[in-house]
């Protein structure tokens, strides 16, 4: 449901992309199935994939996540 904003001010576009690991790991896997290769993410799909990464383009990300986010995001 990436088309459904975030918050109360309802601006806010929502991606699960919140680290520039985790956007390298969706980028690859575009780029396996714009060449065909076997998936490794099946549940979801290239449009979306494509909307995450152009939602994250503009943000500053950090290399990787934090132990406290990580526990936030239920990860």
């Amino acid at each position: 449901m990436p088309e459904k904003s975030c918050g109360k001010g309802g601006h806010r576009k929502h991606t699960p992309i919140v680290s520039k690991k985790q956007r390298g790991l969706f980028g690859s896997e575009l780029s396996r199935r714009r060449r065909g290769v076997g998936s490794r993410m099946k549940g979801i799909t290239t449009a979306e994939l494509e909307l995450h990464l152009h939602e994250s383009k503009g943000k500053k990300l950090p290399s990787r996540v934090s132990h406290s986010l990580k526990k936030r995001l239920g990860g």
